[in-house]
């Protein structure tokens, strides 16, 4: 291995991570998504031990610029992105290099909520708790000001169960977050290094996802003892319902990818498909459960097989 080489390159990395992580306060979206791309480039190029190097290198300099509050996101960007850059380095499909990025940063994130309460003495789920009721608070005041007493006991009591879920799929959210993060992390990557390297990476068509059959297996076993316990607050509770959540999510791209196979076998426009999904974020409560359905008949009886075949 070229070490000058390397070491020019690591330099040219931290640089950038510098700058991403000083433009973070401005504008935190968007960095949040650009601040794992230096890990992954130098990762890829030069695997996980040059990136857990790169790794401490970031923390020591994040510590001088923004004191040891900057650690947790350092190292929860850090993490996500080696993870990506490794998996690229060994070559492995892109949705496997997706579940390890995602590996990375819920690791990463679990971290982070383990270092604000142990060193910062911040709850951050009980911040979230405190935010979300102080905001149904305001509501009802501004709703009772208006003469709709009745109503604001009404919303409050539904606001109330509303935020009761919001803590038990906690979990599941952490993972849907850590899902979307690793997701834009790979597709940029993949722009940058496509244009650098003139390499041609990207993820295969949406239609080509298929999730194995024991999918169906764990959700129904995960309903048939939710039958059986319905105590809400236990750890059996929030498990299973954390179970249910995930599992639909994965069910519902099952379902996705086969509209998407569908609109592709038969020649259809590929704005069909696209609006259905458009539709189904604008009304998950009514048309994501069937797409769940569809999702549920298409990896049970093995759908998309029977369509090739006719």
């Amino acid at each position: 291995m070229n070490q000058p080489k390397q070491i020019k390159d690591g330099a040219l990395m931290l640089f950038i991570f510098t700058i991403i992580l000083a433009s973070f306060l401005f504008l935190p979206i968007i960095s949040i998504f650009l601040l794992p791309i230096p890990f992954v480039l130098f990762t890829k190029k030069y695997g996980l031990k040059s990136g857990f190097v790169m790794l401490a290198l970031a923390l020591l300099i994040s510590l001088l610029i923004m004191t040891i509050i900057a650690i947790p996101l350092v190292l929860m960007m850090g993490l996500g992105g080696i993870m990506i850059g490794n998996a690229m380095y060994k070559g492995v499909t892109p949705y496997d290099t997706l579940a390890r990025g995602i590996f990375g940063f819920i690791i990463g994130i679990l971290f982070t909520f383990g270092f604000t309460q142990l060193f910062l003495d911040v709850n951050l789920v009980n911040q979230f708790e405190t935010v979300v009721e102080d905001s149904v608070e305001t509501s009802t005041a501004f709703i009772e000001e208006m003469g709709l007493a009745e109503q604001s006991e009404q919303i409050q009591e539904v606001a109330e169960t509303q935020i009761q879920m919001m803590k038990e799929l906690l979990p599941s959210f952490l993972v849907a977050a850590a899902a979307i993060l690793a997701l834009v992390v790979q597709w940029i990557s993949y722009k940058i290094i496509n244009r650098k390297d003139k390499q041609k990476l990207r993820f295969p068509p949406i239609r080509d996802i298929r999730f194995p059959s024991s999918i169906i297996w764990v959700y129904f076993l995960a309903f048939v003892v939710s039958l059986f316990n319905q105590d809400p607050g236990t750890t059996l509770y929030v498990g299973l319902q954390n179970l249910f959540f995930i599992v639909g999510m994965l069910l519902a791209i099952q379902g996705i990818s086969f509209i998407f196979f569908y609109a592709h076998a038969k020649k259809m426009s590929k704005a069909i498909p696209v609006l259905i999904v458009i539709f189904t974020f604008i009304f998950p409560q009514f048309l994501l459960y069937f797409i769940r359905i569809l999702g549920i008949i298409d990896v049970g009886f093995n759908l998309r097989d029977r369509l090739q075949k006719k």
